[in-house]
């Protein structure tokens, strides 16, 4: 008799996951099962950047992979909080691109990733009766983190109003949302800025206002900054804001770096609150990849002093923001449906007006082209579909392809 799974990984797994949908659209037994020849395939469902790692990091990886001392050393335990060195690290790279101040090593934990950090934050910040708030739309990933084990009870406040346009830096959006807190009390807030899936990048005044009034009855904004240095806009000033007992954000080199699979990630926290997710990762991952730590702590000093690394990273910013802008017009051209335009990040939002997950599926099997419905990131969303221009940064062309085989298809009358 076979062994039987857990109840919470019997509910886990039946759970209908987008992100568990969008990775399996990259197997082509996927694709072949609903008609769709591989070669004819346009993904605009990869949630991922395309542009080159910096040379400059390349080189710090041969640098320790060439040095046996140094590969020899690589090849340790890492203190469970992370290297001090890489911390330093993190302070000079947040000194050199945000101009922030007085940050600490013991205000920094290092980590596998930023998904595994918000997980990880979940379960040290919620008890079961707390409330944890998300603006809608919002990444689909967080609900399922939210929902293993013991989760808190998730309330939304919506950013997208009726006709279809990003309101979240309203004023009268910013009142609503203070009174929605100050009525709820949230134990967490998580904001995303740069944001996934809509690419809006919240104001000085939202966040403060959000922050003023959580810290009124001890609750926490908790910021992910995985797109932050994608930002298309002037830089706002809680970019650099310090953590604090009700500020805490989560960082990762995945998006800017163009390290997605060389995993890490790192949180700004008060001391205390990382104490206590030093004892959580020590007895779940035990410790952080050194060698990760390594090159990252070479790439980062070294950029800093000969000039690089903010180059890099304006040139990065150019490439995703002249992407956009070749995907917006494509699909105003092609398929004239209502979008959102962003103002960073790698995601534009249109809606569609009926069933994201049907059309979705109606389009991928005509045109072999594949949107991600938007259902998955919130209720505003529900007829409407998010793309993803990233990972099609060095094929402007492709793009124009796709957005004129849907165009052709709803032209149709389909």
């Amino acid at each position: 008799m076979d062994v039987q799974l857990s109840d919470i990984a019997i509910k886990f797994h039946n759970q209908i996951s987008p992100v568990r949908e969008i990775m399996n659209y990259a197997d082509p037994n996927t694709l072949e099962a609903i008609g769709v020849e591989p070669k004819d395939f346009i993904s605009f469902g990869g949630g991922w950047v395309n542009h080159k790692a910096p040379k400059g990091y390349q080189n710090a990886y041969l640098e320790i992979i060439n040095n046996d001392q140094k590969f020899h050393y690589a090849g340790g335990y890492s203190p469970t909080p992370g290297e001090r060195y890489c911390k330093e690290a993190i302070i000079a790279f947040e000194s050199e691109i945000y101009g922030m101040k007085d940050l600490q090593p013991e205000e920094i934990l290092i980590g596998q990733s930023s998904t595994q950090l918000t997980f990880f934050l979940f379960k040290i910040l919620l008890n079961k009766n707390d409330k944890i708030m998300m603006l809608d739309p919002s990444y689909c990933n967080y609900p399922l983190q939210n929902n293993i084990f013991k989760p808190a009870e998730l309330i939304e406040f919506p950013v997208i109003d009726s006709d279809f346009n990003y309101i979240a830096n309203e004023p009268e959006t910013i009142k609503n949302v203070v009174e929605f807190i100050d009525k709820e009390k949230p134990k967490v807030v998580l904001l995303v800025s740069p944001d996934n899936p809509t690419g809006g990048v919240l104001s000085d005044e939202f966040v403060n206002s959000v922050y003023e009034e959580v810290s009124k009855y001890g609750g926490v904004v908790v910021m992910d900054f995985a797109y932050k240095s994608l930002n298309f806009c002037d830089t706002p000033k809680y970019f650099s804001k310090k953590p604090d007992g009700n500020f805490i954000t989560i960082h990762s080199n995945s998006k800017w770096g163009r390290n997605l699979g060389r995993r890490l990630g790192w949180l700004e926290a008060p001391e205390y609150i990382i104490k206590a997710f030093e004892t959580f990762q020590s007895a779940t991952m035990l410790c952080p990849d050194r060698m990760h730590q390594m090159a990252f702590t070479d790439y980062v000093n070294n950029s800093i002093k000969n000039g690089e690394l903010k180059k890099y990273i304006e040139e990065t910013k150019k490439i995703y923001k002249e992407t956009s802008e070749v995907t917006i017009n494509a699909i105003q051209e092609f398929i004239n449906l209502p979008l959102i335009k962003p103002m960073g990040g790698i995601y534009i939002v249109v809606k569609v007006f009926e069933n994201s997950a049907k059309f979705v599926q109606k389009v991928l099997k005509n045109t072999g082209v594949l949107f991600i419905p938007g259902w998955g990131f919130g209720s505003t969303l529900t007829q409407s579909v998010r793309i993803s221009y990233g990972p099609l940064i060095d094929n402007h062309k492709l793009i124009i392809e796709g957005m004129k085989r849907v165009g052709d298809f709803l032209k149709n009358g389909n």
